[in-house]
């Protein structure tokens, strides 16, 4: 994002400097906030000849570089300029409150390092600093920040900066902070504030609707019930295997590349399965186990919710968490809704299997015509 950005501005940003500035008057940084909760961390890069201009013995000759050791050895300083000219302050209701230092967050922890070489608005190589700072908020987390800036506005008062805001992984918005425009109140819409909530609850949610608002799924739960061998057992061995093998197929989604042929299997596979269980149902009365249909569909199951979650996954900090909830999620949601079937049928309509004939024969013609229906759309499709 950084490389992008610089270049971004490398194009424009010539032409748009005012000839009657000091010095350094292409001076310019591009700023990261990055949200999560009650934490937050500025990332900022910015030039060495800026920094030369307002930390004294940095860059003495002020010809933008920096010896070897030079940007470590002043590090504090650099950091300790930057937490007072770079000013967060909490729940602030307009910009004029942005400007009060007392309320400002406090610097939890710096990091200052060279950054790579890149080009500067007129062009020619520069060199770079990205300082880090991180931030503890008020224990309740924030959704509302405002910002105050004011780097580099003595020695080179048209110096830009870019600023771009990541609130629990979404952006909500940028800003560009230039002559006079010192400050500005970030507000988080309720999307974002909703995804401050622990990851592995969000993505529970998320797996739990992946059984409950697929037809398919729902519909296969429904069959292993039903069509299973009088008692509980049979029921929830054929169920307990479709939830595992959905929890397993949720992991290994989204850490093995599964080729197109691969993908276009399960397509066919699992409406196949739906319709031949409901068939073989339909043909004979007496209840059965089901192992190689859960466990083909259960795996399909999986592997297609984390697909629709990648976009999704990639504004985390790490897949784990949400890995975890989404097979935690599946493996709920499929073992609720199979006992809530399990108590409400009746156990002695029919004695050859789990459900009632009467249930069971409209529920495998349903399951045989939509499982046809999905096998003939997906194949033309």
């Amino acid at each position: 994002m950084w490389a992008a950005l610089l270049a971004l501005i490398a194009l424009s940003g010539a032409a748009s400097a005012p000839a009657s500035l000091p010095a350094h008057p292409n001076s310019f940084s591009i700023s990261e906030l990055h949200i999560r909760n009650s934490r937050v961390e500025l990332q900022l890069r910015c030039q060495v000849l800026s920094l030369g201009e307002v930390i004294e013995g940095l860059d003495p000759e002020l010809d933008g570089h920096a010896e070897p050791g030079e940007v470590e050895r002043f590090s504090s300083e650099i950091a300790e300029y930057v937490a007072r000219h770079y000013r967060l302050v909490p729940g602030a209701l307009d910009e004029a409150s942005c400007a009060d230092a007392s309320a400002a967050l406090t610097v939890a922890g710096a990091f200052v390092y060279e950054a790579p070489l890149a080009l500067d608005p007129m062009n020619e190589v520069s060199e770079w600093v990205d300082v880090v700072l991180s931030f503890e908020g008020p224990a309740g987390g924030l959704n509302r920040l405002g910002v105050h800036q004011s780097l580099f506005q003595i020695t080179s008062p048209g110096h830009r900066d870019s600023c771009a805001v990541v609130w629990n992984g979404l952006e909500v918005g940028q800003r560009q902070f230039a002559l006079g425009a010192e400050a500005f109140v970030f507000v988080a819409s309720p999307e974002v504030i909703a995804r401050g909530a622990p990851v592995l609850q969000r993505y529970v949610v998320h797996g739990a609707k992946g059984v409950f608002q697929s037809l398919d799924a729902l519909l296969l739960v429904l069959l292993l019930v039903l069509a299973a061998r009088p008692g509980w057992r049979s029921a929830l061995i054929s169920v307990g295997i479709l939830a595992a093998a959905a929890a397993v197929g949720a992991q290994v989604g989204a850490r093995v590349p599964v080729s197109s042929t691969e993908l276009r299997f399960l397509e066919l596979t699992v409406p196949l399965a739906i319709a031949y269980v409901g068939l073989d149902d339909l043909l004979h009365r007496d209840g059965r186990t089901r192992f190689i249909e859960a466990l083909v569909f259960g795996l399909a199951l999986g592997g297609r919710e984390v697909v629709q979650l990648s976009p999704e996954l990639i504004r985390e900090a790490g897949p784990s968490g949400p890995l975890a909830g989404v097979s935690l999620g599946l493996v709920l949601a499929v073992l609720t809704l199979s006992l809530s079937l399990l108590l409400a049928l009746s156990r002695c309509g029919d004695p050859d299997a789990a459900g009632p004939r009467l249930v069971r024969l409209p529920v495998d013609l349903l399951a045989i015509g939509v499982g046809l229906w999905l096998f003939v759309s997906t194949a033309l499709g």
